[in-house]
């Protein structure tokens, strides 16, 4: 419930927000915001990035490529 707080609150933004931009928009504790987007970082759901020195947190879009790599090797794996 709260990851899709998360992943919503990204998506409206539009451009990378820093933990505590995220916690301001989500009421969501800075604490438990980041063992949620950790998460949702292994899942590919969402990527980290740098901005002036701070950390931010975006969706992660992935490329055509990416996508296609993904697809062959579920196709192909043992």
């Amino acid at each position: 419930m709260k990851r899709e707080e998360i992943l919503k609150a990204l998506k409206e933004a539009g451009t990378p927000l820093t933990i505590e931009e995220l916690s301001q928009q989500t009421g969501i504790d800075i604490v438990r915001l980041r063992v949620d987007l950790f998460r949702l970082a292994e899942e590919g759901k969402v990527e980290r990035r740098q901005r002036a020195n701070k950390p931010t947190w975006t969706i992660k879009v992935s490329s055509a490529l990416e996508r296609r790599y993904e697809k062959l090797s579920k196709k192909y794996a043992p």
